[in-house]
This record gives structure tokens, C-alpha cells and sequence, in this order.
């Protein structure tokens, strides 16, 4: 596992930046965002429940649940610039968001407990102690069976390539932010090693990859990009390639 004592400045991001380019739908990254969402999305079972989105940036992720399917949605950031714009742009009155020094004030968000929480690209930011305390949390807030679901980038896969690509034509640099890698087969044995008593805290529903091939059928084709990406239910796509990995956690 790579880690780092050099912490990255996440407020060089601009301003919206990942919920202008999810606005797009046209193109790879506006695919990206856009169908990484819609995979968790599909993940969720039952409506009427709440969730709790961890690190959710400019919010959005929560602007596209509506609340006939999640009607108690509450994000949270460290970053404040990005929290006012959630809040400008998203809140509502089941619906809002809040700004958080550090992962121990989420305990005094919300006092209910929650049937979802979802945690989307931001364990591979945290090192191994960082992310022991998140799931620690997670569990603490979660309800008995409720579902923790986690996407991180999978480091088998063509990711390593577009990241190497990225760090060299994006604004957004991420060989500066993402310090501890997953991949496909490791993801079970490295959680286990990292979080302590995740055994008896978690039950694995499943793991799934996604984004193989389709974001650059985007680039021709935004419209058959999603029809093909949706062809095969992710639950039974066992695919270790795809270069983003979604996990499915459900509390014991």
C-alpha cells in the first residue's frame, strides 16, 4: 500500500468542477461521472430509507436520488467551498448537507441511524488509518442490514493508464490524492487487513467492476455508451477489468 504524509490541497479543485462536467453527458469524463453514479443508484433496494453520503463534494451524486427512492439524504464534506454549492445548488427539505472538520463530527449530523451509506472515490485519498476509521464509522451509523457501498478506482485494470494520462492533461492531478490502491481480487484480503474486526462488522454482499469499455463508446455515442452499459445487471457482472470497482458491504 502507498501512503503519504503530504496532504493534498482539495480545495485547488474549482469550484463545481466535477458536477459541470457530470452535466455535460457527452464525452469520457461526463460519462464517468455520470454512470458511477447510476451504478449506486442501482444498488439500492428499497425506498423510503436514508443515506448518508460520505465526502459528497459539490452533491452531485444525491441530486440525481429522488425522494420517492431515498426521502432523507444528508452529504458531507471537509471542504466548504464545495458544501455551499451543494447547498446552493441541491438542498431541500429532505435533502442537505453539511461541512465537517473531521469524520468524528458525522456522529452529531444526524442522530438516526441510516440504511445506506456510500463512500464514492474517496478511500483511495485516505491512508490505511484514515480508512480503518471510516468504516468504523460507517458501521456505527449504519442500521443493522443497512448497505455501505464503496467505488473505488481498480488498479488491475486500464485505470493506472488513465491516470498516468490524466495527471499529464487535466487540471486535476491524481497522482497527488490517490495514496492506497485496490484492485479486484485484493479488495476483501486488504479491507480485512486494514479495518480492524471487519469480519464481524461486515458481511460482503458482492463486488463488481465497472466502466470497461463503455466511457469511450461515449466519446461516439452517449446514448448507445448507456444502452450497453446497462445490458448486463451489475450484480452479475463478475468482470475483474473494468477500471472502477464497486463494493456492496452490509452490516452484521
Amino acid at each position: 500500500m502507498k501512503e503519504t504524509n503530504a496532504a493534498f490541497d482539495y480545495n485547488k479543485i474549482p469550484l463545481g468542477f466535477y458536477d459541470e462536467i457530470a452535466k455535460k453527458r457527452r464525452g469520457i469524463r461526463s460519462f464517468w461521472h455520470n454512470q458511477k453514479f447510476k451504478r449506486v443508484i442501482d444498488s439500492f433496494e428499497k425506498p423510503q430509507g436514508a443515506i448518508l453520503d460520505i465526502g459528497c463534494f459539490s452533491g452531485t451524486f444525491l441530486s440525481m436520488i429522488p425522494q420517492s427512492q431515498i426521502s432523507q439524504q444528508i452529504g458531507v464534506d471537509i471542504l466548504k467551498e464545495q458544501i455551499d454549492f451543494a447547498n446552493r445548488h441541491y438542498a431541500t427539505a429532505f435533502r442537505k448537507f453539511y461541512l465537517i472538520d473531521n469524520l468524528k463530527e458525522i456522529a452529531f449530523v444526524d442522530d438516526a441511524q441510516f440504511d445506506y451509506i456510500t463512500i464514492i472515490e474517496v478511500i483511495e485519498h485516505l491512508n490505511s488509518t484514515e480508512i480503518n476509521d471510516l468504516l468504523k464509522l460507517a458501521y456505527r451509523k449504519l442500521k443493522t442490514g443497512g448497505k455501505l457501498i464503496i467505488t473505488t478506482p481498480n488498479y488491475l485494470s486500464l485505470w493506472p493508464l488513465q491516470e498516468f494520462l490524466l495527471n499529464r492533461i487535466s487540471d486535476v492531478k491524481y497522482e497527488e490524492q490517490h495514496i492506497t490502491h485496490f484492485n479486484y481480487f485484493s479488495t476483501r484480503k486488504k479491507l480485512n487487513a486494514i479495518v480492524e474486526n471487519m469480519q464481524t462488522m461486515f458481511q460482503f454482499d458482492y463486488k463488481t467492476t465497472t466502466h470497461f469499455i463503455t466511457p469511450y463508446i461515449a466519446v461516439f455515442s452517449y446514448k448507445l455508451a448507456e444502452k450497453i452499459s446497462s445490458a448486463i445487471p451489475h450484480r452479475k457482472w463478475g468482470f475483474p477489468l473494468g477500471s472502477l470497482l464497486l463494493i456492496e458491504l452490509k452490516k452484521i
